[in-house]
């Protein structure tokens, strides 16, 4: 779990945001907040893709 949790995190979100990220310091409740921002993101980049994709086929 942790792993995966930690490839989500560095792979959505920003380096701004992981200023302060220390696995090693932070609790789970933290890490789990870590986790959730990063979903998050993903689902607006998905969200961001499936619109593009929306616009190019309703144009034609």
């Amino acid at each position: 779990m942790v792993e995966s949790g930690l490839l989500e995190i560095h792979r959505f979100l920003p380096p701004a945001l992981l200023e302060d990220f220390n696995i090693e310091e932070i609790g789970l409740d933290e890490f789990l907040r870590y986790v959730a921002k990063a979903r998050y993101i993903q689902e607006l980049e998905e969200s961001i893709v499936a619109r593009a994709i929306s616009d190019i086929f309703a144009a034609e």
